[in-house]
């Protein structure tokens, strides 16, 4: 139920914010109307799962409310309440930023309670695979990040720019915000792409210490930055480098 209540208070508070920015104040409104209801529905609903908590999951609920995951449970009470105020104020846009931080806080706090216990009677380290699975997971994971990450980023800041609206452009005319991407730019890119997925892979499998692998996992991430405008194409570029 709180799933469901966060997922329908935070669709509402979003679309309320792209109807205000196309100008269509209605529909802000009547979006805007379902996201205080929404928000004091999933409010509801998380005071009545401490309760289920209380009596079902004892420490669970003792560490949300007494113990470490305290902190995010009082950043989420905040963060939902600004959200509810800001929207009533119609300041949308800014309520987005305290919505997903409502929602993540909750979430974060849930995880925080529930560690180390994954399942009942089996801790988070007895559940997880071995060491070479673990590595080989992570890799895949940030290779598929590769494309994945960044083209949604990219798609994110066109849409709510409003750069995918207006008319369709000729064939010749490059879209709105790219230009003319150089080739030097483009070898060098690959070739940083090149060298951090190979160091990442090596200090991840090679080396058996953490700070090996927080140098590992750091050099996968670079590994995605520059292997995703690697490979853009060759005659355009995100122009966001200037702005």
């Amino acid at each position: 139920m709180l799933a469901v209540a966060s997922g329908a208070y935070t669709a509402a508070v979003f679309l309320s914010a792209d109807a205000a920015r196309h100008g269509k104040h209605a529909l802000a409104d009547r979006f805007r109307a379902r996201a205080l209801a929404a928000g004091l529905g999933a409010g509801a609903v998380a005071i009545a799962g401490l309760v289920v908590l209380h009596f079902d999951a004892e420490r669970i609920f003792r560490r949300l409310t007494e113990g470490v995951a305290l902190p995010a449970l009082v950043v989420s009470v905040i963060a939902g309440v600004a959200t509810l105020g800001l929207v009533w104020q119609r300041r949308y846009e800014l309520a987005r930023y305290t919505a997903a931080v409502a929602v993540a806080a909750t979430i974060a706090g849930w995880a925080v309670a529930q560690n180390p216990v994954f399942l009942h009677g089996l801790t988070i380290r007895q559940a997880a695979a071995g060491h070479d699975t673990l590595i080989a997971v992570v890799v895949a994971i940030l290779a598929g990040a590769l494309l994945l990450f960044p083209s949604l980023a990219l798609l994110f800041r066109l849409t709510l720019g409003g750069e995918l609206r207006g008319g369709e452009q000729s064939s010749g005319e490059a879209p709105v915000g790219f230009r003319p991407r150089k080739a030097a730019s483009g070898r060098l890119d690959a070739r940083l792409a090149v060298a951090f997925l190979v160091a990442g892979i090596g200090f991840l499998t090679v080396a058996n210490t953490a700070w090996a692998h927080a140098i590992g996992v750091a050099c996968l991430f670079g590994f995605i930055l520059s292997g995703f405008q690697a490979a853009l194409p060759a005659d355009v570029v995100d122009t966001s480098r200037g702005r």
